[in-house]
């Protein structure tokens, strides 16, 4: 038989596989919410005629498989594999790779979910056969089915498409075969469908168990499966014979410390307090107080939950308690609320009392009490001798190893097996004949991409095992999902009820499941209520699909607390971005969130992926100001990376009229246009009906745009935009400009000879010019360029404020600084700017971009105090020799990366000082020249963009070993490119002292790493 006709066999399999879990799940409906919200899904509600059933769901599946085009990754890994990329799976693979370091055996390099995919024109005739093969088969699939429902279509969909897709990239010339398949998810529908894929390969499949099973999951069928203990062996046993070999290997690399837990305690004891993220502040003073009270005691200690909302050193002050980070290597007995680091404890000797009166959560909510694994112990007990000794029995222990598997010893037999059955399969691989693949085109760098995606997903996987697993169960239970969002809705209501006035209503529960929570509050106050519960909860991604399930909060009050964590610069924001697992576009909430983490991280959306955005968008009518939100975020992402074809798609598919953008929106779309030729004359017809629809003030704004887009306009400059400004501005903002900004200005004018150099290229010369010189006479020279932020630099003036200082530290570092190092930092960065040779200043064309006819006062805004800030502390921070530029000349100079190639041929060396990753900087910049690359951590918001270096700490706690680098390398006739915000100012000072050039570049770079429309700068 052919290669399609093996994989053929296994579809229906698969099929079955995927539909025995939604067939066990009375709920399944309910936990795939999120992603049937479409019209088309409601005929599979209620009990409808079943033939209507089966004839529309054959329709839907016939729409998708056959209206589609195709798409295949490309195959090219020879040796072990893996495929998955949720945090889970990529857990799972971390721990196989840990666990065969012995046999050097390696898979999270050739993930094939980090494969780039490409869309299939051509089909063979036996590729067509099988196409109408699946067809087939899936309406067999239908006719046998008595029962349909919303959530098997999406599914079998999903499954059929994925298992054709990988078929095409197994069957297509040069696809290259690998020794074995490694997955961490046996039921969902992608993952099956590759794993009968490579079954019917006859290709080794690995199962590596990533989360509790239930009965109602399908049987075994791996040729080799590692499950997490012994309890997953008996209810895959109960299922159906188990097909393949098991293992049972524990995830822990030590052994069960039994002697330690099993030994006495006796006086003198130190005491760990476990409190959970969403602790009760005043329960766990009390139970300090009984400790305290208790004459057996000696040392209490606190250990912080890693993901609390609020560190509680400053809750406890006076209590005599000493706070850890980690566990305490010291032996101590352990006191925790509701939470599976019991099981971390107790495996390592740890005897652990668990009192639920300090956890929000209701008692004994993982049963480990129920099941006689732990004790509890009431506050009274706590001053007394509690420590009841754990019994040496084998009850105990046997109960504990169905958890812990290092319990009992066939432990490290079962390892043992396990790595000896992979390493016969390596060996077996590397002594395949060697495989001369024929080049394939569209072939992709898999490798450099995975890393790259672990590299980010690594920054937030430092959640405890057994905690993600819990979690991940609740995941597939509606019932207890809507229970994870009540806990931890309530901790944020015991919050307001605490601390304000608000009361918020009891959940109400209808029939027999979740219906959703009323929340009765003002919109602020729920907007915040929906902040603090983020802030509170261990996971706030999966807060939010518990969210979706029990439609506790709506989306529009979601997304517009989400918003208002963008504004205030929240940095949970981040982690809901990193950690909500992105599908097709399935909910408002996650579309949001899609588009958000683009926007924030400069990170592409591919152009398919955008079009379906775009559909799920057009079709939702369930909220017409989530709409509203929605529509404005995708026109932002057409119009920085998508195509005039979309931007068409846009105007008829969208409620959006052009006439009814706001001004900066018109200037974004005719920026569009103009940058595509062949829209030359819509560009020109549609300029003309802005103008003559624009009141005064929108016509400078269009002008002004035109203008530092390189349009040639007679006459003009900075000092008569000041006047056009003030001129045509509302009245309010006139007056604060006339008062507070044009005075700097007239104060500086003899020095701003060179402010126009974005309007006037003979500006921009001269002041290459200038850097010239300094690189012929090998004498120091530096371009420091001062915007909006850096009102930061300017503390205790009249605009900026401790709050807008804290947003932007927020916004760039994601955490504030402690005062001693702002204080540094800021001094150091002054510093820098009392030395600059030529210093960029916030122009008017900054003031005009950023207002409109309804802004009400330049100070409303942060930006507009950034700018007003930095303006009125100018005169007293640079040299009296310093020459005065725009802040934007970045943009002038550099705005094309071969300007730069001048400079680096006069250079002795050329460093950048960059947290861009260097595979993606610009060929033409580094192709035969001595280019040197200092690497800094990244901006808060690009940690989210494998392009760029993810440190372990932010810039300003690791700037001065930057420093330390730059002094190894850097000397007088050196060119030195910063790019790295408030911090970089003071790399400039820095070297600038060494004798080299230095230039504030900025995010010049960003646009050389990134092919999409620069903002308007």
């Amino acid at each position: 038989m052919s290669d399609i006709a093996n994989m053929l066999r296994f579809h229906y399999q698969g099929l079955q596989r995927v539909s025995r879990v939604i067939d066990g799940n009375a709920n399944y409906d309910e936990l795939m919410e999120h992603r049937l919200g479409e019209s088309h899904w409601a005929v599979f509600e209620g009990n409808s005629n079943t033939e209507k059933k089966r004839s529309e769901a054959i329709a839907l599946f016939d729409k998708s498989f056959w209206g589609r085009k195709p798409k295949a990754i490309i195959p090219e890994f020879e040796g072990f594999v893996c495929e998955g990329s949720t945090r889970n799976n990529l857990r799972e693979f971390e721990f196989f790779e840990r666990i065969c370091a012995s046999a050097n055996i390696k898979i999270l390099d050739a993930n094939y979910a980090e494969c780039e995919s490409i869309s299939v024109s051509k089909i063979t005739g036996e590729q067509q056969d099988a196409r109408e093969s699946i067809s087939t088969e899936v309406r067999d699939f239908y006719d046998s089915r008595t029962e349909i429902t919303a959530s098997l279509v999406r599914q079998q969909i999903l499954y059929s498409r994925s298992f054709f897709n990988f078929l095409l990239a197994f069957s297509r010339p040069g696809a290259v075969k690998p020794a074995a398949l490694v997955q961490a998810n046996d039921h969902s529908p992608v993952r099956v469908a590759l794993s009968m894929v490579i079954k019917g390969l006859g290709i080794p499949r690995v199962y590596l168990q990533h989360a509790e099973v239930t009965e109602n999951f399908p049987g075994l069928d791996f040729d080799f499966s590692v499950l997490r203990n012994e309890r997953s062996r008996k209810i895959y046993a109960a299922i159906s014979p188990v097909g393949g070999e098991t293992f049972v290997i524990a995830r822990e690399e030590q052994e069960f410390a039994r002697d330690r837990l099993f030994s006495t305690r006796g006086q003198g004891v130190t005491v760990a307090i476990y409190p959970t993220a969403r602790v009760l502040v005043g329960q766990t003073i009390r139970v300090i107080e009984e400790l305290r009270k208790n004459p057996s005691v000696g040392k209490i200690i606190v250990k912080q939950h890693p993901a609390a909302a609020k560190m509680l050193d400053g809750s406890l002050g006076g209590l005599e308690v000493t706070f850890s980070k980690d566990i305490p290597e010291e032996d101590h007995i352990a006191i925790v609320g509701n939470s599976s680091i019991a099981i971390e404890l107790l495996h390592q000797g740890l005897p652990v009392y668990q009192n639920f009166d300090f956890d929000p959560v209701s008692d004994d909510y993982y049963g480990f009490v129920t099941r006689g694994l732990t004790y509890s112990v009431t506050l009274s007990e706590l001053s007394g001798m509690f420590w009841r000794a754990y019994p040496p029995n084998e009850n105990w222990i046997e109960a504990f190893a169905q958890l812990d598997p290092t319990a009992t010893p066939e432990q490290a037999d079962e390892k043992r097996r396990f790595v000896d059955t992979m390493t016969e399969i390596a060996k077996k691989a590397n002594s395949r004949p060697v495989v001369h693949r024929t080049a394939i085109k569209g072939r992709f760098k898999a490798q450099a991409k995975a890393k790259a995606k672990r590299a980010i997903l690594g920054t937030i996987n430092a959640s405890p095992r057994l905690s993600e697993f819990m979690a991940n169960r609740v995941l597939a239970i509606t019932d207890q999902a809507a229970r994870f969002l009540l806990i931890n809705t309530h901790n944020a209501a015991r919050f307001f009820h605490l601390y304000t006035d608000i009361e918020v209503r009891a959940p109400i529960w209808r029939g027999n499941g979740p219906a959703g929570l009323a929340v009765s509050l003002p919109g602020r106050d729920l907007l915040q209520l929906i902040e603090y519960t983020l802030e509170a909860v261990e996971r706030p991604a999966v807060w939010l699909r518990m969210n979706e399930k029990t439609q506790a909060f709506t989306p529009l009050a979601v997304i517009s607390a989400l918003e208002q964590m963008f504004q205030n610069r929240n940095p949970v924001l981040s982690v809901v971005l990193r950690d909500y697992e992105a599908g097709e576009p399935s909910s408002a909430v996650g579309v949001w969130i899609l588009l958000k983490k683009s926007e924030w991280g400069n990170m592409t959306v591919e152009g398919g992926d955008l079009d379906e955005i775009a559909t799920f968008i057009y079709a939702y009518n369930d909220d017409a100001r989530v709409r509203a939100i929605l529509e404005k975020m995708l026109f932002s992402s057409i119009i920085r990376r998508g195509s005039c074809e979309q931007l068409d798609r846009f105007w008829s598919g969208s409620k959006t009229g052009k006439d009814r953008l706001p001004i900066n929106r018109k200037i974004d779309v005719l920026r569009k246009l103009r940058s595509s030729p062949e829209r030359k004359g819509e560009y020109e017809e549609l300029l003309r009906f802005f103008k003559s629809e624009a009141t005064p003030f929108e016509a400078l704004k269009l002008t002004n745009a035109d203008i530092l887009d390189g349009a040639p306009v007679s006459g003009w400059d900075h000092r008569r935009a000041e006047q056009e400004f003030e001129r045509t501005a509302p009245n309010q903002i006139a007056r604060e400009f006339a008062a507070r900004v044009r005075p700097v200005y007239d104060q500086l004018r003899p020095r701003m000879g060179l402010i126009d150099a974005r309007t006037d290229e003979s500006l921009s010369r001269e002041i290459m010019e200038l850097a010239s010189a300094a690189l012929k006479n090998r004498t120091p020279f530096s371009l420091v360029r001062l915007s909006d932020g850096e009102g930061y630099l300017f503390p205790g003036g009249d605009f900026f404020t401790e709050a807008d200082v804290a947003n932007r530290e927020r916004h760039w570092w994601g955490t504030e600084l402690p005062v001693d190092l702002r204080t540094q930092i800021v001094k150091e960065a002054r510093q820098a700017i009392a030395t600059a040779d030529l210093v960029g200043i916030p122009s008017v064309y900054r003031f005009i971009r950023d207002t409109s006819d309804t802004s009400p006062s330049l100070f409303r805004t942060l930006q507009g105090r950034g700018l007003t800030e930095v303006l009125n502390g100018v005169p007293t921070a640079v040299s009296a020799k310093a020459l005065i530029t725009e802040d934007k000349v970045n943009v002038a100079l550099f705005k094309d990366v071969s300007a730069i190639e001048p400079l680096v041929a006069l250079a002795g060396k050329t460093i950048i000082v960059t947290s861009t990753k260097p595979e993606n900087l610009p060929a033409e910049l580094t192709r035969g020249r001595r280019i040197d690359i200092v690497a800094i951590p990244t901006h808060h918001k690009t940690t989210l963009n494998a392009k760029y270096h993810n440190g372990s700490e932010a810039l300003p706690f690791v700037y001065r070993s930057v420093m330390e680098k730059l002094d190894e390398g850097v000397e007088p006739g050196d060119l030195v490119l910063v790019a790295g915000g408030i911090v970089g100012k003071i790399f400039i000072g820095h070297v600038r002292e060494k004798g080299a050039a230095v230039l504030d570049i900025g995010h010049t770079l960003d646009d050389w790493v990134h092919e999409q429309l620069p903002s308007l700068r």
